[in-house]
């Protein structure tokens, strides 16, 4: 009786997995096909709104309620240099373009790089339009930032835009623009922004910030993952990813360095646990720990990215202006009126501080931000170990789902 029932149960076994190997191997090249078929559409890049296809595109119905200024021209102004930042900002861009219903006129792209990709991919956006127009300066970096602002054309309004910004809402702009003709007292109008050293201090004890902690333990994403999935994509929902687990007593620092390179920070399934992630020590100060922390910033990516994804953005909103009067604001995305600038040149600092401390300061005037106004800020200098999360990728992601893609 051993010896066949033995024999019975080996034959069954084979057939076991014999059948599993087929179904892992349809499901294989099931999975390969779709992926073949997205790469094809995809061609891992980021796919732009034309006038033709403008009309598709859905426009969040608070846009309307704003009326475009005439007899004056909205340029965007994009400090341009790299290419991975870039083209993610750029399908908003576009977006917001008036030959797509928006509410800029031109683009004014101050090259800002010397690296030769970089520019490459520059050129292809010049050729792209003829709203676009390329401004040369004599230096990069913080040299060339005061050289950009001599270019401004007299009697217009500008957008400063830095190429690190991965999200802005469609009423963005129409939002500062409005603000700022509406209080000419305010030298300039800053959007609400998402990291930013001021206002990540408000955001969290608006209750916009939520407890995220990088993942305890390694992820090694199974091997049918790896097949199926675009590694320049991770889903930029929360929700596809699981909670975090880990010890109780767990503590990660906000200068501590990142675990791994391509890490995940996850979700905390207590609100009271925000107390023991790094965003609990956050500073309003310019120079304070938000804008020095890979950590705190990282943090209120993947808390904005929640709030995005559950539609509750109102959480960052006051439906006021909130005036930072004499302290040094980040830049990053702000309305201003270019005979503002021109006539008060030349700049004696770099151009932050000109913009936000000592020019209001000659002339009095307050510094705004419109919190109503949302936009989102990658990284600053000193936040670079951030580039080893998947925060990026999942900034990708959302933009070729809901803001490259073309509707129809």
């Amino acid at each position: 009786m051993t010896g066949p029932a033995l024999q019975f149960n080996g034959k069954r076994s084979s057939r076991r997995r014999l059948i599993i190997a087929l179904v892992i191997f349809f499901i294989s090249a099931i999975s390969i096909s779709i992926y073949t078929f997205a790469r094809q559409n995809y061609h891992g890049e980021l796919q732009f709104p034309t006038p033709e296809s403008a009309s598709g595109f859905s426009k969040d119905v608070r846009v309307e309620q704003f009326i475009k200024p005439e007899g004056i021209k909205i340029i965007g102004l994009v400090f341009f240099g790299r290419k991975n930042r870039v083209e993610i900002l750029r399908c908003f861009l576009e977006r917001n373009l008036v030959d797509n219903g928006g509410w800029l006129d031109e683009i004014h792209w101050v090259k800002n790089t010397d690296k030769p990709k970089d520019l490459e991919y520059l050129d292809e956006i010049l050729a792209s339009s003829s709203r676009y127009k390329k401004i040369e300066l004599e230096g990069t970096g913080f040299i060339g930032y005061g050289y950009a602002w001599t270019h401004l054309e007299p009697g217009q309004l500008y957008i400063k835009i830095d190429d690190d910004v991965p999200w802005f809402a469609d009423d963005t702009i129409p939002r500062v623009v409005t603000s700022k003709i509406a209080h000419p007292e305010y030298l300039l109008v800053s959007a609400n922004l998402i990291n930013s050293p001021l206002m990540g201090w408000v955001h969290y004890h608006m209750g916009a910030m939520h407890p995220y902690l990088p993942e305890f333990d390694v992820y090694d994403p199974p091997l049918l993952d790896a097949i199926t999935s675009d590694p320049s994509r991770k889903p930029w929902r929360y929700t596809a990813y699981p909670n975090w687990t880990g010890p109780d007593d767990y503590f990660f620092d906000a200068f501590q360095d990142p675990p791994y390179d391509g890490h995940r920070w996850l979700r905390l399934q207590n609100d009271s646990d925000i107390h023991r992630t790094p965003v609990n020590d956050i500073e309003y100060k310019t120079w304070g720990n938000a804008v020095q922390s890979w950590a705190i910033a990282a943090q209120g990516h993947y808390s904005f990215l929640e709030n995005l994804a559950d539609g509750r953005l109102d959480r960052y909103k006051m439906g006021k202006n909130w005036l930072t009067d004499y302290r040094r604001l980040s830049i990053n995305f702000i309305a201003i009126m270019a005979d503002d600038v021109l006539n008060n040149l030349p700049m004696d600092t770099v151009d932050e501080e000109w913009l936000t401390v000592a020019l209001p300061k000659t002339l009095g005037r307050s510094i705004a931000v419109e919190t109503d106004a949302l936009a989102v800020h990658f990284t600053f200098g000193g936040q670079g170990k951030m580039q080893q999360t998947d925060l990026l990728a999942r900034y990708h992601d959302y933009a070729l789902e809901n803001a490259c893609a073309r509707r129809v």
